[in-house]
């Protein structure tokens, strides 16, 4: 009787698995971890206000929360010019603020050109110099020649010189169109100095024209 018991313990621990205290796992079902998912109000929109060095959108990176609680990272390339003047806005599609812009500095590429663009302020500091303020870009309106330009830092300022005996009163002209701020008009012996003050550090250049000059911020 005692071997008969034996026996059938032996055959139960074949049909047994190894382990009975190990729980089943079903690969159907999100495996359980320590991080707890939070719960917060749905997404609508933010804006972002960049750094005045700001000039290239080269990326964003979302970090999110996933449904089993960890934290994850997403990058989305961009490589878009932008104008830190402006906030970057982040909206998602269909959400309540509707019509707010989506995420985009995007500004439609066009050829360098010298078209005439309308100009915010224009004005005419001595009889043979005027200026033409626009968005990013100022014409200075002069028959003398440009002898030398350069820049300087903290603040950002670009100096260009201009061939003329001339004799006058230094001229200071406040400008509230971004990105400068003001302009500066000196007399030297020999030539004379316009000094175009900016509100930040900027990539720019300087383009003979038939009137003039022009000076294109980037």
């Amino acid at each position: 009787m005692r071997s008969l018991f034996i026996l059938c313990l032996g055959i139960l621990s074949l049909f047994a698995r190894e382990n009975p205290f190990k729980p089943v796992i079903d690969s159907t079902v999100l495996p359980v971890t320590s991080n707890q998912v939070k719960k917060v109000p749905p997404f609508e929109t933010v804006k972002v206000k960049l750094p005045r060095d700001a000039r290239i959108l080269t990326s964003v990176a979302f970090y999110y929360q996933s449904i089993d609680g960890s934290i994850k990272k997403e990058i989305v390339a961009v490589d878009r010019s932008i104008d830190w003047h402006k906030p970057i806005v982040v909206v998602q599609e269909g959400g309540s603020a509707r019509g707010t812009p989506k995420v985009s500095s995007r500004k439609p590429q066009t050829k360098r050109t010298h078209k005439k663009i309308e100009p915010s302020s224009t004005y005419r500091p001595l009889p043979f110099l005027s200026l033409e303020v626009a968005e990013k870009r100022i014409h200075i309106i002069t028959k003398d020649r440009k002898i030398r330009s350069f820049h300087l830092t903290h603040p950002f300022k670009v100096a260009i010189d201009f061939k003329r005996e001339a004799g006058f009163l230094t001229k200071h002209i406040p400008l509230k169109t971004p990105p400068f701020r003001a302009m500066d008009i000196g007399n030297h012996n020999g030539y004379y100095r316009v000094v175009v003050t900016f509100d930040a550090p900027y990539r720019y250049s300087i383009e003979k024209t038939d009137d003039g000059y022009l000076l294109d911020v980037r």
